[in-house]
């Protein structure tokens, strides 16, 4: 496996569960600077509600279960630690720390990681995302 058509070819899409859609859908969209996919729906495969959202070639689904417990995200249990997103440069990492900051969303300082630079900010269930601009 891993050669011609059987290859992976990226990923597809991530899901996150949320615990209030239009709260996060706003976040995402206005926020992180997201375009909408699909506007929100009630899932066939799951009770709950989604919407998705585009991030490069990347669609995230934003999903919320009508059976969740309404607790916070927790990077320590066995799952999601974080999600980044690629930003072009370190310029454009400054800038979306200056909206972030605009937005009234705490986020630290870029830092110098080993492949590049990264900002780390949480969404409203406190998942950490990351903007990340190559070295």
């Amino acid at each position: 496996m891993g050669e011609g058509d059987h290859a992976v070819r990226g990923v597809s899409h991530l899901s996150l569960s949320v615990t209030d859609l239009a709260r996060s859908l706003e976040f995402y969209r206005h926020v992180v600077g997201l375009p909408v996919l699909v506007e929100p729906f009630e899932g066939a495969a799951f009770s709950g509600r989604e919407a998705m959202l585009l991030a490069g070639r990347v669609a995230i689904a934003l999903q919320a279960h009508d059976s969740s417990d309404g607790s916070r995200f927790d990077p320590l249990r066995t799952g999601l630690d974080h999600l980044a997103f690629h930003v072009s440069s370190y310029a454009a990492l400054e800038d979306r720390v200056a909206h972030l900051r605009r937005s009234g969303v705490e986020c630290s300082d870029p830092r110098k990681v080993m492949f590049g630079w990264i900002v780390e900010f949480r969404d409203p269930d406190g998942i950490q995302l990351e903007f990340f601009a190559r070295a």
